[in-house]
Parts: structure tokens; C-alpha cells; sequence
């Protein structure tokens, strides 16, 4: 009974670990924009870096709060 649930536990965790549908669909996942998920895999001094950055100091510039407003 144990190696049985062990298996079932296994195609379950086996089957689920790609992102990778088995039409062939590669899902993003939510959250990020096009120019941040280039800049993960960009050189550090590439345009592909410096836009992934700029898009993250203004997604944090907007959420700053403003004093007085």
C-alpha cells in the first residue's frame, strides 16, 4: 500500500514539475511584463538588462509613497 501511494505521489510530482503543456504551450507566469523576463537571462550590460531595470525602478517609483499627496 505505502509503494503504491509512493508512486502515485511521484507521476503526480513528475507530471507537474515542466511548464510545458503537452500541446506544446509554454506558459509565463503572472507578473511578469516581456522586458523583465528577456532581462533574466540578458548579459548584465545588454538593452535587454538596462530596459528589464528601468521597468523594475519605475514599477518601484510608483508604488513609493509621496508625502503630502
Amino acid at each position: 500500500m505505502r509503494s503504491l501511494i509512493l508512486v502515485l505521489c511521484l507521476f503526480g510530482i513528475l507530471g507537474c514539475s515542466t511548464r510545458k503543456l503537452e500541446t506544446g504551450y509554454n506558459y509565463t507566469p503572472l507578473g511578469d511584463t516581456p522586458a523583465k523576463r528577456r532581462g533574466y537571462y540578458a548579459d548584465p550590460f545588454s538593452p535587454e538588462a538596462r530596459l528589464a531595470q528601468q521597468e523594475r525602478t519605475t514599477d518601484l517609483e510608483s508604488r513609493r509613497a509621496v508625502p503630502g499627496q
